[in-house]
């Protein structure tokens, strides 16, 4: 999936393979991967005994920006830079999460926009507004990007969330072409409700 984004966002992708859990598996594949501009990983990012991503990226010498991001799916993002000695910009450091929703959804929020720019080119316009199209209701924790699919109609974008059950459930992925934003709390959301939406290129 991964490698199909990369190359749908106009990247060269290199798979690297998988690393195991184990710290002599995975520190030599990040290795590699820092020769490239950017270096996209999935999974052994969250607080588990077992996800040493984290640590074996900062011993590797990347700077970490952030890590966790309030939203649903993908908290455990990572993004990090790491200095070349050859004076190229640095390397990005995207680490994803493992549960495959999370991922696709991360990417296309983080990784695609940061690929084109390195592209030198300009990102389009990703968050638009539109109309619900049937009463939806909705508990959540945190903002989350639920699938979507999006049509245009009279007065413009109109959006409709698909069935989805969460971060595991790559089904809820097929055939869409949005997510849409529904806010924390638990909410019914009535057709005609306006909505933020991401769309997906």
């Amino acid at each position: 999936m991964l490698l199909a984004q990369i190359a749908r966002a106009g990247g060269r992708p290199l798979d690297l393979g998988i690393a195991r859990d184990r710290l002599d598996s995975l520190a030599p594949l990040v290795a590699a991967g820092l020769a490239a501009d950017v270096l996209l990983l999935s999974g052994g990012v969250s607080a588990g005994k077992l996800d040493l991503t984290p640590g074996v990226l900062r011993d590797a010498g990347v700077a970490a920006h952030f890590h966790k991001v309030e939203m649903k799916p993908g908290k455990p993002l990572f993004f990090g830079t790491r200095e070349r000695p050859d004076g190229r910009p640095p390397t990005l450091v995207f680490g994803l999460p493992g549960n495959p929703v999370g991922s696709f959804v991360c990417f296309e929020l983080f990784v695609r926009p940061a690929v084109r720019r390195l592209r030198g080119l300009q990102n389009a316009e990703m968050l638009v507004s539109a109309v619900l199209l049937e009463d939806f209701a909705y508990r959540t924790d945190r903002p989350t990007y639920h699938p979507a699919r999006l049509e245009v109609g009279d007065g413009g974008w109109r959006v409709r969330a698909v069935p989805w059950f969460g971060s595991a459930d790559l089904r809820g992925l097929t055939g869409i072409d949005a997510l849409a934003v529904f806010p924390p709390g638990d909410h019914k959301h009535a057709a005609g409700a306006r909505l933020p939406v991401v769309r997906l290129e």
